[in-house]
């Protein structure tokens, strides 16, 4: 068997990820979770946090309470810490690791290339750049990737947080027929693909509890954090939701982890474009090279029969349908590859020759 494998062995990491609006209970229900998972596994080593808004600060008391060690971490926005923060929970037995917020770090990324973007444009006499353009989205998504690739493939249980943004879209209003922009759902903010990358995916809202029901309930001074699943890849606890979630909300979702288990998708083979030192593609190249072919074929071709009386017609049509298997020129120019062509060309150039050999002899 060659690529083809035996799947199934299970997901053995955590893969979380928090949205919401400021205030909703995303970094301290992170830290249960997180807290909750190195509990449930047993693992000895301690919780880490990589802090872009110092929310670490009102987290670690209890930390050290439910793990009796120190939370460590790393008080950065950068994309490149990041990444090396992860690197080194990773080879150093961390048990769990929270990145909050991603949004910070997306942030960022984004800022920094504008600002490298705008100091070379000051090196070189140019103007200033106002904002990304279109050209400055492929290389910033491609080193955001190095930590998307990070994070579902490490032995690492990682929890994520990020603010939720509104995602609109438009829709036709059914009165007046024209299109409206509406509010659609409620997405991470930061790489538009990586917001819907975790396994586990929890949106967490800020509610106001009420003192009744019905059209008379006022409003309370009480406030409560509720959390719904908007994604769990294990189909546990899809759509559930809970105010003021402890660990064992999530606990169906960590008890189908797979402990040891490792099934990570394989990023270093990448496709070959066959892109050479002409800065032409595999693809260009054959198209080049089966254009330049067919001018050769037609130049033989004249050469054999120039003029364009009905035999020497007749024979063109022969010797397209011995060479080629075919008594269409379209045929030939759009479908056939470079090496049949080029096969064909060596047929109809041996015609040449036995014409102009017996035309010879006859004289």
């Amino acid at each position: 068997m060659g690529l083809l494998q035996t799947l199934g062995s299970g997901q053995g990491y955590l893969k979380a990820g928090f949205l919401g609006f400021p205030k909703s209970g995303k970094t301290w229900t992170a830290m249960l979770l997180a807290c909750g998972t190195r509990e449930f596994f047993k693992l000895d080593g301690p919780v880490a946090m990589f802090d872009t808004e110092g929310g670490s600060e009102y987290v670690a008391p209890e930390v050290r309470v439910r793990t009796g060690k120190e939370l460590l971490g790393v008080r950065s926005r950068s994309l490149d810490d990041l990444v090396a923060t992860a690197r080194e929970c990773e080879a150093s037995g961390v048990s769990v690791l929270i990145a909050d917020s991603m949004t910070h770090v997306w942030r960022e990324t984004c800022d920094s290339y504008l600002k490298q973007i705008n100091e070379r444009n000051s090196r070189t006499g140019r103007s200033p750049q106002l904002r990304l353009e279109f050209q400055d989205w492929n290389p910033i998504k491609a080193k955001w990737n190095t930590w998307t690739d990070l994070y579902l493939n490490s032995k690492l249980h990682i929890v994520i947080c990020g603010r939720a943004g509104y995602d609109w879209d438009f829709e036709e209003n059914e009165s007046t027929g024209k299109k409206e922009l509406v509010k659609t759902g409620v997405k991470m903010k930061t790489e538009g693909e990586f917001g819907f990358e975790p396994s586990l995916l929890i949106e967490m809202e800020r509610v106001q509890a009420r003192d009744g029901t019905g059209a008379g309930a006022r409003l309370t001074k009480e406030w409560s954090h509720k959390a719904t699943i908007l994604g769990d890849r294990f189909d546990a606890i899809d759509g559930a939701s809970c105010e003021d979630p402890t660990f064992e909300f999530f606990r169906p979702h960590v008890e189908r982890l797979t402990p040891g288990a490792h099934a990570p998708v394989n990023t270093e083979t990448t496709s070959d474009y066959g892109i050479g030192d002409d800065g032409a593609n595999q693809y260009n190249r054959e198209r080049k090279a089966c254009v330049i072919l067919c001018e050769k074929i037609q130049a033989a071709i004249v050469l054999r029969w120039p003029g364009q009386s009905t035999n020497e017609k007749k024979a063109k049509v022969a010797a397209l349908k011995e060479a080629f298997g075919t008594t269409s020129w379209t045929e030939v120019e759009t479908r056939l590859k470079s090496d049949e062509l080029k096969a064909g060309l060596a047929r109809i150039e041996a015609m040449t020759v036995v014409a102009t050999t017996t035309a010879t002899e006859a004289a």
